[in-house]
């Protein structure tokens, strides 16, 4: 039966395998958060509580993800799969919109197969890059347990790549934690490869805004996602 509902589930045995669910389960859109924190355990979910309440509301289903931070990207990924699943299987009406923010906008990029739209705030997309740049005090290495040159395999595996979700990209110009050139590099790469993305960049965008409710890019982030599942809608009918 429909109906309105906040809580947590459990989508696995670990402590940090859980999602927030917010909003009616008749829901037509359903926005999922990832939170980022360079994939270290002392971010939280609880980072992006705020904009997922926010966004939870007027008929929009919210859920906040939260997943292993354990030095494995493939845990991770797996953790966000099975979190999609569910809120998939919780909102079964709705399209799943990810919005990923820093690592998180990483973890949204390489789990496309489970959304039907990705919003990636600057995203972390060339873990070699960020490896030879030593990002977030050497975070890439934290994640990944070796160079690119020693795993060559498992950088690969690990690094996002455009798919034919719809995707859009915001990134601040002078953001001093994620540069702006991953979000540039694969704008590239998704316009070579005809992918449907779309890029938002900002001259001035702190990377933390990013995640405020009251951030200047989210009127256009919000009507980019409308026009998006609109168009959706037009092509199924």
């Amino acid at each position: 039966m429909p109906g309105i509902l906040d809580r947590v589930d459990a989508y696995g045995a670990h402590p940090d395998q859980w999602v927030r669910l917010r909003g009616d389960t008749s829901a037509t859109l359903c926005m999922c958060f990832i939170h980022g924190g360079y994939w270290r355990s002392t971010y939280t979910a609880r980072l992006m509580e705020p904009l997922m309440v926010r966004m939870g509301r007027d008929g929009v289903a919210a859920v906040n993800i939260e997943y292993r931070r354990e030095r494995d990207a493939a845990a991770m990924q797996a953790d966000v799969r099975a979190a999609l699943r569910r809120a998939r299987e919780v909102f079964p009406h709705a399209r799943r919109a990810v919005v990923g923010h820093s690592a998180g906008g990483h973890l949204a990029l390489i789990t496309t197969d489970e959304a039907e739209l990705i919003v990636a705030l600057a995203a972390v997309t060339d873990l070699a890059g960020g490896y030879a740049a030593q990002s977030g005090s050497g975070a890439v290495a934290e994640l990944m347990g070796a160079s690119p040159a020693e795993r060559p395999a498992a950088y690969d595996a690990a690094t996002p790549r455009p798919s034919t979700v719809p995707t859009l990209l915001v990134h601040g110009a002078d953001d001093d934690r994620v540069p702006v050139s991953h979000s540039q590099d694969f704008a590239h790469r998704a316009r070579t490869a005809g992918a449907p993305l779309d890029a938002f960049e900002f001259a001035h965008l702190d990377h933390m805004v990013l995640i405020d409710p009251d951030g200047p890019h989210w009127p256009s982030v919000w009507a980019w996602v409308h026009q998006r599942v609109d168009a959706t809608r037009r092509g199924s009918s």
